[in-house]
């Protein structure tokens, strides 16, 4: 008991010291004054930034996806500049055996080299510095087709049975943004797209920040880590769930190999109204 109170003395004795020698200096009378100037200046951000773990966005702490459709090589960096997509995840439904039956498969989750998976997302980074807002949306580019085809040459409507997964639905649900912590919840994108929705050759809005929005780096995450088989993460596992599925018709005429679709992600400086 008598160190507390030896301790609590000392402190009051430092604050009297302390008042006694302010009281001094506002009592000197002063004999000029001059002012200097301090100032920092900002332009467009050039560096591209990496992706981010959608769960925890921090671009001072980069992760490193794995494309499950070329897991030796990483994924490509992003389309740079001010207003950018840094990442984008590509899909994977495992090995599937044919079948006359209508199917659903689902998507693996997002694998990282270290060995963490989270939900599959697309990344977007906004370091122009005016504040205008923007647009992203997503479509397929064809409906599936075997990676021998080229659709920009043979159209579904002219390709050989079997060539296109005909009537196949790709869709999504659960899509939620999600950015740095402490960001002030009014500078959240105004749209989400947050239910089930089908994902086609026609663009779908995704999310669209209005002005004075949508600065920094965001994820536009489909679905959260638990929706995914986690054990699905090899080339040619078969999930039992996600978010994301693909709907193939039994009665669609299906190929041995591998049936494939580009997704395009569509990133536009046009703001939410």
């Amino acid at each position: 008991m008598k160190k507390i109170q030896k301790y609590s003395l000392v402190m009051l004795a430092g604050v009297g010291m302390i008042s006694t020698y302010g009281a001094t200096l506002v009592n000197a009378a002063a004999v000029g004054q001059y002012d200097s100037k301090s100032s920092v200046e900002f332009k467009q951000g050039t560096t591209v930034t990496p992706p981010v773990d959608p769960e925890d966005p921090d671009p001072s702490i980069p992760v490193v996806p794995i494309d499950p459709t070329d897991p030796t090589n990483p994924p490509g960096p992003g389309t740079g500049g001010p207003l950018a997509i840094d990442f984008a995840s590509s899909l994977a439904f495992g090995e599937q055996s044919i079948t006359s039956k209508d199917e659903t498969y689902y998507a693996h989750p997002q694998a990282f080299d270290n060995g963490n998976t989270t939900e599959n997302y697309v990344q977007v980074t906004d370091t122009r510095g005016n504040f205008a807002g923007w647009t992203l949306s997503v479509a397929t580019d064809a409906q599936f087709h075997l990676d021998t085809v080229d659709p920009s040459v043979t159209d579904e409507s002219s390709a050989e049975v079997g060539d296109y997964l005909t009537g196949a639905q790709l869709s999504f649900s659960g899509g939620h943004v999600n950015t740095e912590k402490g960001i002030d919840a009014s500078i959240y994108p105004k749209e989400v797209k947050t239910g089930s929705y089908a994902v086609s050759t026609a663009e779908t809005v995704i999310v669209a920040a209005a002005k004075n929005q949508g600065m920094g780096t965001w994820t536009y995450g489909l679905g959260t880590p638990t929706d995914y088989d986690t054990t699905a993460t090899s080339a040619d596992a078969i999930a039992t769930k996600s978010p994301i599925t693909l709907s193939v018709p039994g009665a669609t005429v299906k190929k041995a190999g591998t049936y494939t679709t580009n997704l395009n992600w569509t990133l536009s400086d046009t703001p939410a109204n």
